[in-house]
């Protein structure tokens, strides 16, 4: 079927229709909540550009809830252009299959108020989406707004490049309706205007064309990938077609226009919070005054009380400041005083030729030298009496050890004795003298020993630490 058998059909379905069965819209503004059957929730749309591309579409949409201020509809919409037959190979192919899911938000344009609950939206995301505005322009327009998600399968040929597969897209879809001309059965036809646009994905297969083999070959295949690009599903211009005996001026209304219980509640939901913003109002208000009160009044305390400190402190000020430099120039006046006496008693010493006497600053220093020499002398007192404890032990050890090789000797002369005991008394001074001589250079000896053992140790230690930072360099 062609494009002219397409058309040919909607058009004769449009002018059956007896004119005598039309009866103008009418903008319903009565506040009250109807119920509406299944046939008033059903309505069947085509669109018309879908048609001028030959090719055939119809959508069926279902209101969710059965009262007339529900503003939600879901809808599935079908467009199927067939493959069509041939004995030749045709330059030109345009093949399509489509489903889609979709969801609407209805709503009539609301004239908002200055101030209540319908005030005009501020935030700039509310205005995108808002439904207030302070004069409505279209007051017997419908405004529509959703989502969708469709599957097609296509298939097209545009000279000799042809593209072949399945696309799963999604996204946003907006437009309004405009009622049209209503039916004395109840039935009425809307016009529709609108667009769908979103991202998808899709494969496909690239073929061409080719005359001479009378077929269609595969050039290339593509597997599922994102589309680059932003993808207009649809642009509508059409016909709605809506069952039952309740026209679109009266379904999506806003349930506050038409429910009174409902317009109660939210109204005493707003007012309760009216009053509990004023008076939270009036809390802070006064929370703000007794607490402005309250902070002028202790800082008048505090600054009361600083300044009666500051004047106990200026009263008591001059006092001690006099009193600190009475004594501060009593002390400098003594100080003078000495100092001048010190340098006429060096004068008068030095023109005499006597000693420099000391004066009173240097006297405290005379002393600590003082001490530190009787310390030196006291130090020096000790170490010679322990060289001399050391000497006398060292003669005493040298003594028994000689009078022990004197006693093992045997006198041959008894004649000889007073001759013996002169050379002895003698030979014992000589042997007393020689062992102090001796002592002393043991004594030294063993010093220098000791100086020498002290310095190879310390040698070794300096070497030991040597070789201990050179290892540990190393690592």
């Amino acid at each position: 079927m062609h494009f002219r058998g397409y058309m040919g059909m909607l058009l004769l379905l449009l002018f059956m229709m007896p004119a005598a069965s039309l009866r103008a819209q009418v903008f319903d503004n009565s506040r009250q909540v109807d119920t509406l059957s299944i046939a008033e929730r059903i309505s069947i749309r085509t669109n018309l550009v879908d048609w001028g591309l030959t090719v055939p579409n119809i959508g069926v949409e279902f209101d969710l809830r059965k009262e007339n201020w529900n503003r939600y509809a879901v809808g599935i919409n079908l467009r199927y252009r067939p493959r069509t037959s041939g004995t030749y190979v045709r330059p030109f192919v345009f093949n399509l299959f489509e489903a889609t899911l979709e969801g609407r938000h209805y709503w009539h344009e609301r004239k908002a108020e200055p101030s209540g609950y319908l005030k005009r939206h501020r935030h700039w995301i509310d205005k995108v989406f808002s439904c207030r505005t302070m004069m409505p322009s279209h007051p017997r327009w419908i405004f529509y707004r959703g989502g969708y998600v469709s599957y097609s399968d296509f298939s097209m040929l545009l000279g000799n490049n042809g593209w072949q597969g399945q696309a799963i897209l999604a996204g946003f879809t907006w437009g309004f309706i405009k009622p049209f001309v209503a039916f004395q059965n109840g039935n009425s036809i809307d016009l529709e205007f609108g667009f769908s646009a979103g991202i998808g994905v899709n494969k496909y297969d690239n073929y061409t064309i080719n005359e001479y083999t009378n077929c269609y070959p595969r050039t290339g295949t593509h597997g599922w990938g994102f589309i680059p690009y932003p993808v207009v599903r649809e642009i509508r211009a059409g016909f709605v077609y809506r069952l039952g005996n309740y026209p679109i001026q009266k379904k999506y209304r806003w349930r506050y226009d038409v429910d009174m219980d409902y317009r109660n509640k939210r109204d005493s939901i707003y007012n309760a919070w009216l009053a509990a913003r004023e008076q939270k109002y009036i809390r802070d208000s006064i929370y703000k005054v007794v607490a402005q009160e309250f902070k002028v009044l202790y800082d008048s305390c505090v600054d009361s009380r600083h300044k009666m400190e500051q004047d106990d402190i200026d009263a008591k000020a001059p006092k001690r400041i006099t009193q600190d430099s009475i004594k501060l120039r009593k002390q400098f006046i003594r100080d003078s005083i000495a100092a001048r006496k010190d340098s006429i008693a060096r004068e008068k010493a030095i023109k005499a030729g006597k000693p420099i006497p000391v004066g009173k600053y240097t006297a405290k220093e005379q002393k600590i030298k003082t001490a530190k020499a009787s310390a030196e002398k006291a130090k020096a007192k000790q170490v010679a009496n322990r060289d001399k404890a050391k000497i006398a032990a060292i003669k005493a050890k040298a003594a028994k050890e000689k009078a022990k090789t004197v006693s093992g000797k045997t006198t041959t002369a008894a004649s000889t004795t007073n001759n013996t005991r002169g050379n002895a008394k003698k030979e014992e001074d000589d042997s007393a003298v020689m062992s102090d001589k001796e002592a002393k250079k043991l004594l030294q000896q063993q010093k220098a020993e000791r100086a020498k053992a002290a310095a190879e140790r310390a040698k070794a230690r300096i070497a030991a630490q040597r070789e201990a930072r050179k290892a540990g360099t190393k690592k």
